[in-house]
């Protein structure tokens, strides 16, 4: 007979449990999936929304055009004997600048025009760092009257200016997010590699969920380097041999991002005569170049695709969330735990400071601080943090008090573990279930936060969009432009309500009394 490998409730642990009865609620899982798609189209906003192409073969001149200016600039600043000169750490830092133009240049030459720069940039590094001023001097003509004439032949070649533009924090929280949705292909061959390995298996999860994206990001800090991209792409998209000096962007194929709009690029072909650039969902473009797509959301005042600033825009607001979150539950972790632990005076100090500051209001608290601190992401989430700590200290504090004197905790003092051990590795993890719970509501609480400070202008400043922010500059076009109203509204109703569905199926699958009732 076939040996059942389904384990039995009594064989589970608690995490298994809950999300054992979790799954059974429908609409709970269905607004996490709603969640993770937000997040997911948050994270990957620069493929969907930007007015950079994804892929394109051509000629860029304006990259090439720039990369000669600045390479004479750097050269210049190179050769200064003045009062000015730079030092030695200024030095390194345009030796550098040297090589990195020099590459730039060196790819969009001909083969034998590259090798014929590539031994002027190799002569530069060494007379820059030699400090010849003179022979800085001679190599920066040869290689302006060489190299920089505007009827140089550039070869064409395959640019990615999306992967270009991202930054090490960008691919960390991408690849996080890969890792993510992966994570049922990926979690079952690691439990059978590592099934009679279990401290094995704990750092193989670790280096999964937290050493790869970390990685990941590194590598690309690393081997992409930082650099302010002005290409106009659009330009180019008309062009033809005969106007390369005036869009100096020839392609030969292009890919663009489903909603082609920048974050403050403005439209003006729905102007007509108005003064106001609102364009409706409706409406269709005016434009007949092959890069421009229908405004699927419509605009706002000045004309900039409302589409486009929602996914920007929720970057902010959901990030808000999880990051302040995140914050305030590490802060009531610590200070619960050890005032549930020790208990006595502990915890007679810890709970009259969490009655005092219970005391304030938080939203004016906030308020307050933000005032005073001045309107930023960074400091919203940080004071969103500092403010919201004092549940979870009390919930975790609760928990503690109930687990403190169970037969494993006393087990653990008479082996003489110490009391860092016993916290965090022994009666935290059994604390936990009403902590993500909570947790799952303060998200909620924290987004709804930022879109109340944005809306009353004190929250982050433009031009970076949130859907607070985008409801507030609405407010006063509700009536010529309800859209700017509706989806950002609508956008943190669906968020806010689908975090507090998903907050009240893990209170109800964490409770014990409640998991035959379903």
């Amino acid at each position: 007979m076939a040996r059942d490998r389904t384990p039995s409730p009594a064989d589970q642990s608690q995490w298994a449990l809950i999300w054992r009865q979790f799954r059974k609620r429908r609409l709970a899982v269905v607004c996490a999936a709603i969640i993770l798609s937000l997040v997911t189209i948050s994270v990957f906003a620069p493929f969907l929304a930007n007015d950079r192409p994804l892929v394109y073969r051509g000629t860029n001149r304006f990259e090439y055009r720039e990369a000669v200016r600045t390479l004479r600039e750097v050269l210049s600043r190179l050769a200064d004997k003045t009062d000015k000169a730079p030092d030695a750490k200024t030095r390194n830092t345009l030796l550098t600048s040297v090589r990195l133009q020099g590459s730039l240049m060196r790819k969009a030459l001909t083969p034998a025009d590259a090798e014929a720069l590539g031994t002027l940039i190799n002569e530069a590094e060494t007379a820059g760092a030699a400090g010849n001023a003179e022979r800085l001097l001679e190599l920066r003509n040869s290689i302006q009257k060489e190299f920089g004439r505007r009827d140089i032949p550039l070869q064409s070649r395959t640019f990615w200016p999306v992967l270009a533009s991202l930054t090490w924090a960008d691919l960390l929280f991408m690849v996080f997010n890969v890792v993510l949705l992966a994570f049922p292909l990926w979690q079952r061959p690691v439990h059978r590699w590592t099934e009679h390995h279990a401290a094995l298996r704990k750092w193989v999860f670790l280096g999964v969920w937290i050493g790869l994206p970390c990685l990941s990001g590194w590598l690309w800090q690393m081997a992409v380097p930082a650099r302010n991209d002005r290409t106009n792409y659009k330009n180019g998209v008309l062009a033809s041999e005969a106007s390369a000096n005036s869009s100096l962007v020839i392609y030969e194929s292009v890919t663009w991002p489903p909603i082609p709009y920048g974050l403050d690029e403005d439209d003006i072909s729905y102007k007509e005569g108005k003064p106001a650039l609102f364009a409706s969902p409706d409406k269709k473009s005016n434009k007949t170049s092959p890069w421009n797509g229908p405004h699927w959301l419509g605009t706002d005042s000045i004309g900039r695709d409302v589409a486009c600033r929602m996914i920007w825009g929720g970057r902010v607001s959901l990030s808000v969330g999880i990051v302040a979150v995140s914050i305030y539950v590490t802060i009531g972790i610590v200070i619960g735990a050890i005032a549930g632990y020790f208990r006595g005076w502990t915890d007679l100090i810890i709970s009259r400071i969490i009655e005092i500051v219970i005391c304030f209001p938080a939203f004016f608290l906030i308020l307050t601080i933000v005032a005073f601190v001045g309107p930023s992401i960074f400091n919203i989430m940080v004071i969103i943090g500092l403010t919201g700590w004092t549940g979870i200290a009390r919930l975790i504090r609760g928990e503690f008090l109930r687990l403190v004197n169970q037969e494993f905790v006393l087990a653990g003092r008479a082996l003489g573990y110490s009391p860092t051990r016993l916290i965090f590795k022994h009666v935290l993890p059994n604390a936990m279930a009403p902590v993500l719970v909570s947790a799952t509501f303060g998200v909620a609480g924290a987004i709804l936060t930022e879109s109340s400070l944005s809306f009353l202008g004190l929250g982050i400043s433009a031009p970076t969009p949130s859907w607070g922010g985008m409801l507030s500059s609405g407010r006063d076009a509700i009536f010529r432009a309800p859209w700017l109203i509706w989806y950002p509204g609508l956008a943190i109703f669906i968020t806010i309500s689908c975090y507090n569905l998903v907050g009240e199926a893990l209170r109800d699958a964490s409770d014990p009394r409640l998991r035959g009732s379903r």
